[in-house]
C-alpha cells in the first residue's frame, strides 16, 4: 500500500477510535493497514516526509501546537543551529513546541522534531535544551523510524498508532482510556522493540553530542540532563510502564554520555536572554489564567524566585492573560527596571497590553521603534501589523505584510493576516487566496484547494489575479495527490479517503 493512503488509513482509524471512547480500548493489529512492500524495502525520503507531514497535521489539528511567534522564532532558531551543525544539508528540518507539562521530546520522520513545552520549562540552561533538541535531530538524520520499518515490518506503525491515540486521549481529559489502549493492544509488540529502541538512543546520545559540540553548545550537559531525568524517574516507577517512557534514561546511557566528555576542552556556553523569556513564557502557558496570576503574585510577595525580573516578567504576562491591563502595564515597568536593558520580549508584551486596551496608536509607536533595535523579532513584525490593522490603516499594513513576504516566503502567518486585511477591505477573492497559501504552508492542502475554489467563483477580478488563482490551484491538487504532474486525475489515491 502506497504510503499516503496508508497515512490517511492511520489517522482516519485514529479519530473514529477518538469519535468512540470504547473505540480506544478495542483496536487491535488487524485494525491497521498492511504496509505491503513498504515494510519490506524501508521508507523513501519522500515516503518519510509523506508520513511526517500527516503526523504533524493532526497534531495542529489537535490544537495543542504552541502558537506563540516568540515560542516558536526561538526553538527554530536553536534548531536551525543544531541541523546546520550536521552537515546533512539534504535533510529539510521544522521545530514545533506542544503544549504539554510533561518533560519529553520526539522527532517524526521527515525531519519533524517535537518539543514538550514541560520539557523547556523544566531545563536549567540553554544547553540542557539543546542537548535533547541535539539527540532528537540524531533520530532524524540516522533515519531510525524508517530503519525500524526495514527490520521490523509493522510493529513501528502499530507503537505509533498505539502511542497517538494515547497522546491525544490524555488531551481529551480520558488518559486512562489512552493507556488501556496501549497496554491492552499493543504491550507486547511495544516490549519486542526495547532492545532496538536502546541502541538508537545510544546512536542519538553519540551523534547528538557530535552536534551539540559542533554548534558550540556545552556537551557536559547531556549528562547532568540525563542524571536530572534519572532522579524524576525513580520517583515515577512504580506509577508509570516502562515502555510508555519514550526515552529510557538507564545508568549505561549515562556513563556513556560522560566517558564522550573526557579528553574534550571544556566550553562554557552563556544562555540567550531570549531562552530565560521563552523559558518564563512557557511557564505561564502551562498553567490557567487565575492560577498563574496567584502563583506569580505569591512568588513575588515572598521573594522566592531565582530571577526577580523574570518573575516580574511572568507575573506580568499572566496578568495580560487574564484581562488585567492596567496591572501587567504596572508590572511590566517593574520587570522593565529590573531587568535593566531593553529586549524584545518586554517590548512585544508591552505592544500586546497596548492591543488590548484598543490603543493602537499607541501599540503601532511601540512595535515600530522596538523592531528598529530587534529587525529579526517575528512578534514584533505581527504586532505591528496587527496594531495597523486595529487602526484601520489597511494600506500600511499590506505594504508591511508585502515586504515581509518577501522576507519570510514561508510565513504562514503573514499569510492569514493579508486575509484578514483584505476580507476588512472587502476584496473577497484576494482573502481567499491569500487564505489558501496560508493553509499550504500548515500543511493543509484540502482546505487550501477549497478556497482557491471559493477565490475562482467570485465575481470580477482582473485576468491575472485569476490565472495565478488557476495556476496555484493546479500545483496544490498534485500536492494533494488529486492530480499527477500532467494535470491528469490521480488513479493513486483517486479512492483514499479526504480528510
Amino acid at each position: 500500500m502506497p504510503v499516503r493512503r496508508f497515512k490517511r488509513s492511520l489517522i482516519t482509524a485514529l479519530m473514529l477510535c477518538l469519535a468512540s471512547p470504547s473505540g480506544l480500548a478495542d483496536i487491535t493489529y488487524s485494525d491497521l493497514p498492511d504496509l505491503g512492500a513498504a515494510s519490506r524495502e524501508g521508507m523513501s525520503p519522500t515516503q518519510e516526509r509523506e508520513l511526517g507531514e500527516g503526523a504533524i497535521r493532526e497534531i495542529r489539528r489537535s490544537g495543542v501546537l504552541v502558537d506563540d511567534p516568540e515560542v516558536n522564532d526561538y526553538i527554530r532558531r536553536i534548531g536551525g543551529k543544531l541541523a546546520d551543525a550536521t552537515g546533512e544539508t539534504g535533510q529539510p528540518f521544522h521545530f514545533y513546541v506542544l503544549l504539554d507539562k510533561s518533560v519529553n521530546a520526539f522527532a517524526m520522520p521527515g525531519g519533524f522534531v517535537v518539543v514538550h513545552s514541560g520539557l523547556l520549562a523544566a531545563t536549567q540552561s540553554e544547553s540542557e535544551l539543546a542537548s535533547v533538541m541535539a539527540h532528537e535531530v540524531a533520530h532524524v538524520t540516522q533515519h531510525h523510524l524508517a530503519r525500524m520499518v526495514d527490520s521490523q515490518r509493522m510493529t513501528p506503525w502499530m507503537l505509533l498508532g498505539a502511542l497517538g491515540l494515547a497522546i491525544i486521549a490524555s488531551k481529551a481529559g480520558n488518559s486512562g482510556a489512552g493507556v488501556a489502549a496501549v497496554v491492552g493492544s499493543q504491550g507486547y509488540a511495544i516490549q519486542r522493540q526495547l532492545d532496538f529502541t536502546y541502541a538508537f538512543e545510544q546512536e542519538a546520545d553519540r551523534i547528538g553530542m557530535q552536534t551539540l559540540q559542533k554548534s558550540g553548545f556545552d556537551p557536559a550537559a547531556m549528562p547532568l540532563f540525563f542524571q536530572r531525568l534519572q532522579k524524576e524517574n525513580r520517583l515515577v516507577e512504580g506509577g508509570a510502564p516502562e515502555f510508555l517512557r519514550t526515552h529510557p534514561v538507564t545508568y549505561k546511557r549515562i556513563a556513556d554520555a560522560e566517558a564522550r566528555l573526557k579528553g574534550g576542552s571544556y566550553k562554557q556556553y552563556p544562555d540567550s536572554t531570549d531562552y530565560r523569556f521563552v523559558r518564563e513564557k512557557l511557564r505561564v502557558l502551562q498553567m490557567g489564567k487565575k492560577e498563574a496570576v496567584t502563583f506569580y503574585r505569591t512568588t513575588v510577595e515572598q521573594k522566592r524566585y531565582a530571577s526577580l525580573a523574570m518573575q516580574l516578567y511572568g507575573y506580568a504576562l499572566a496578568q495580560w492573560r487574564d484581562g488585567q491591563y492596567d496591572g501587567a502595564w504596572k508590572t511590566l515597568g517593574d520587570a522593565r527596571s529590573a531587568y535593566g536593558k531593553p529586549d524584545a520580549a518586554l517590548d512585544y508584551l508591552a505592544g500586546q497590553i497596548r492591543l488590548s486596551q484598543q490603543k493602537y496608536a499607541l501599540a503601532t509607536t511601540i512595535f515600530q521603534e522596538a523592531a528598529v533595535q530587534f529587525p529579526s523579532s517575528r512578534g514584533l513584525l505581527y504586532g505591528e501589523i496587527d496594531a495597523l490593522v486595529g487602526a484601520e490603516r489597511y494600506d500600511d499594513a499590506l505594504a508591511r505584510i508585502h515586504s515581509a513576504q518577501e522576507l519570510y516566503t514561508s510565513d504562514a502567518n503573514l499569510y492569514q493576516r493579508e486575509s484578514r486585511v483584505y476580507a476588512a477591505m472587502g476584496q473577497v477573492q484576494r482573502q481567499h487566496k491569500a487564505q489558501a497559501e496560508y493553509y499550504a504552508r500548515i500543511l493543509e492542502y484540502g482546505p487550501a484547494i477549497e478556497q482557491l475554489q471559493l477565490a475562482q467563483r467570485q465575481p470580477g477580478g482582473d485576468f491575472y489575479l485569476q490565472s495565478e488563482i488557476d495556476a496555484r490551484l493546479q500545483e496544490l491538487m498534485v500536492l494533494d495527490g488529486r492530480k499527477d504532474k500532467r494535470g491528469e486525475p490521480s488513479k493513486l489515491d483517486a479512492s483514499a479517503p479526504r480528510l
